[in-house]
């Protein structure tokens, strides 16, 4: 399923902030550059971020980074009643420098760093809904002050989670590090029959070295990596449902059926199966 790119008008702002109320979400599985908050303030149904599916619900925040393609979708008995959410997109750049170079904004920084892979804030307080509504009745000056305001309550949620229950498999490896070089090689060859010797000799370590130095830099074991990046590259094929489940396993990388299943399910939180039958809703409609 190919994502369709979105411009944002942001009407000579900095961002665009506003009420959202349609009978469901009109976009197809899309992007943009903007970072974007959705505060879901009624209505449920199924939300697909990059590969992961999941849910929303009336009282959801969700934090999706930029040119992270996502959809939202209605259940079908709720299209006859309306939906309404709060909207709020930025581009990390619109301030300059302002979240990299501000010891201040350092947790801010890191929040938006980490929209990229989805985040989500489940039954969020309602403060925080209150302070968006401020937000976009805002302007000016003032409506600066509301918005690094709103990240920070943002940031500061005990609630605030991945969408998948374990990221994308991307990690932030130092380039200058042996280990970088790995990681690259394994990204482009994840689908072929992956000896950990062979890899650690590219790095001119032995294999527990290699192991330890891998784990040490990424927090993953070096066949955990291999594992999440083929199931990563499963879930894109399973959206695009030209290929059997089976086949799908086999084309990644994985050995065996079950090895695939067992490490889609560890991975996603459901087997390859029930996730294809989980996102048909974005690709059927």
């Amino acid at each position: 399923m190919k994502a369709t790119a979105e411009n944002v008008d942001r009407m000579d702002r900095s961002f665009t902030a506003y009420e959202f109320q349609s009978k469901e979400f009109e976009h197809p599985y899309h992007f943009h550059h903007e970072t974007e908050l959705v505060f879901i303030t009624k209505g449920h149904g199924h939300v697909l971020v990059g590969n992961t599916a999941s849910y929303f619900e009336t009282g959801d925040i969700f934090f999706i980074g930029s040119d992270i393609p996502h959809r939202f979708h209605c259940e079908a008995e709720q299209k006859h009643s309306p939906l309404d959410s709060y909207i709020l997109q930025f581009n990390p750049c619109c301030f300059g420098s302002l979240f990299t170079n501000t010891p201040e904004l350092t947790r801010i920084a890191r929040m938006i760093s980490h929209s990229k892979h989805g985040l989500v804030i489940r039954k969020a307080p309602k403060q925080l809904f209150q302070q968006m509504k401020s937000l976009i009745e805002s302007s000016g000056v003032n409506s600066i002050i509301k918005f690094l305001q709103l990240l920070a309550e943002v940031d500061k949620s005990t609630q605030l989670e991945f969408i998948s229950a374990q990221p994308n498999s991307e990690v932030e490896v130092l380039a200058t590090t042996k280990i970088h070089a790995s990681i690259e090689w394994i990204n482009e060859n994840y689908h072929r029959d992956i000896n950990l010797e062979d890899i650690a000799l590219r790095t001119s370590m032995n294999k527990n070295a290699f192991c330890r130095a891998f784990k040490s830099q990424t927090g993953n074991s070096p066949m955990n990596y291999i594992n999440n990046v083929r199931v990563e590259a499963a879930s894109t094929l399973l959206l695009e449902g030209k290929q059997g489940i089976a086949d799908i396993g086999f084309t990644v990388g994985f050995p065996t059926v079950s090895s695939f299943n067992r490490n889609f399910k560890q991975l996603k939180g459901v087997s390859p199966g029930m996730y294809r039958k989980m996102t048909s809703v974005f690709t059927d409609s």
